[in-house]
């Protein structure tokens, strides 16, 4: 009597497999953005870069203890917070610099002309 090995052992049918494991979503780790959360914390805004740390550091957390759909959160929300620092820092940056040339304007301007 025969056995017949219901797996396949060619390499082409193991690599048929690994290449369909790998194109299903949850294969694909999703970027932490923790170098870009600590560019904005030092460069733009410290309490929101904070917060994009926080979540970057949780993304690989989650990856790696299976929960797929928690690092996609944490990524997604890292990635948010550190743009919301960007914007935080750049309207900060325009007011401040609006307020410089209109004072700049008003103390070169003669109030009196005596």
């Amino acid at each position: 009597m025969e056995i017949i090995d219901p797996q396949p052992t060619s390499g082409a049918a193991s690599q048929t497999a690994s290449t369909a494991s790998a194109s299903r979503p949850d294969a694909v780790k999703p970027d932490n953005y923790l170098a870009w959360a600590i560019v904005s914390t030092i460069l733009c805004c410290l309490p929101f870069g904070i917060v994009a740390i926080v979540y970057a550091s949780q993304v690989d957390t989650y990856w790696f203890a299976g929960d797929h759909e928690a690092a996609r959160r944490s990524s997604k929300r890292a990635r948010t917070w550190t743009w919301v620092s960007v914007g935080v820092a750049a309207f900060c940056w325009l007011v401040y610099l609006l307020l410089v040339f209109v004072f700049a304007a008003a103390v070169s301007l003669p109030l009196f002309d005596l």
